[in-house]
């Protein structure tokens, strides 16, 4: 994965997300641990209790620039990219499988 663009790589849905590595055979179950719905990309950013802590911190830095929240995915790589970028290391993809 290029390094340096590893983050847009979740946002277009061929990140470590569940349904990704499913699509592989790589796991047998497309859904997230919490057990709401299948890990997609908008799940992880927008839904997923196990990553309300770091969601709330990304909003909060979001919101104390004069963002808004809930963002389009395109915000998020344009305006606040540096958040997101936070957002997506924070997330212990290990620990969500």
């Amino acid at each position: 994965m290029d390094k340096k663009h590893w983050y847009e790589h979740i946002l277009t849905g061929h990140g470590k997300t569940s349904p990704y590595l499913y699509r592989f055979g790589l796991i047998d179950n497309p859904m997230c641990p919490c057990e709401e719905e299948e890990q997609t990309v908008d799940h992880l950013i927008f839904k997923c209790e196990k990553l309300s802590n770091q969601r709330n911190e990304m909003t909060k830095q979001i919101k104390s620039t004069g963002g808004n929240w809930p963002a389009k995915n395109e915000t998020l790589l344009k305006n606040d990219v540096n958040f997101f970028v936070e957002f997506v290391k924070s997330i212990e993809f290990i620990h969500l499988k």
